[in-house]
């Protein structure tokens, strides 16, 4: 038992868990280049370090309902979790390309949606912080968001010309002007348009 953790060189290693590897190991650990079949059928694709995903590398969800992969990352490691910069297909079609930190969209990227909206900004912990998301119906925001929705200061700008500069509650227009195409100009005042 001493001897094999101490292996180093490339071999295929099936884990007590069902998972199995097959790459380079350094002191009975994954380093260097390798693929992991997971015990759940995910895999993935890459460099390792000191036994955890760590470096470039690809990452393969599996469905067990589908018996299919059905999302995908390509991008950067460290320890284990996406950090860095990647890009991550989702099983509902969204494709999301940026930051990440500890498995989570933080910092800057673009979300394109299944629907056609598409957003480009900052993300804290896959929420969407600052930045803008345009629609697929030609509306666009500019501006803040809490939890993920529109909140706080912003513009928002229709097809037909009309926009608004203030500020948003619950994703609806707070304190602030609405500009016409024409010029006339009507106020909100907490919430009611005067």
């Amino acid at each position: 038992m001493e001897e094999k953790q101490k292996f180093t060189g490339k071999a295929i290693h099936t884990f007590s868990d069902g998972s199995e590897y097959s790459g380079e190991f350094v002191n009975g650990k994954q380093e260097g280049y390798g693929i992991m079949t997971f015990a759940n059928r995910d895999k993935y694709d890459g460099d390792w370090m000191n036994g955890l995903m760590d470096g470039q590398g690809k990452y393969y969800f599996y469905d067990n309902g589908k018996k299919t992969y059905n999302a995908f990352y390509k991008g950067q490691f460290v320890k284990g979790c996406r950090e860095g910069v990647g890009r991550m297909e989702y099983k509902n079609r969204d494709v999301y390309e940026g930051q990440w930190q500890n498995n989570f969209r933080t910092g800057n990227g673009v979300c394109w949606y299944a629907n056609g909206d598409c957003y480009h900004g900052l993300w804290r912990f896959d929420k969407k912080l600052r930045g803008v998301f345009h629609k697929e119906n030609g509306e666009k925001y500019d501006g803040e968001f809490v939890d993920g929705r529109i909140e706080g200061y912003g513009k928002y700008y229709w097809p037909d010309g009309k926009w608004y500069e203030g500020t948003f509650k619950d994703g609806k227009l707070y304190n602030g002007i609405v500009i016409s195409p024409d010029g006339k100009i009507s106020e909100y005042v907490n919430g009611i348009q005067m």
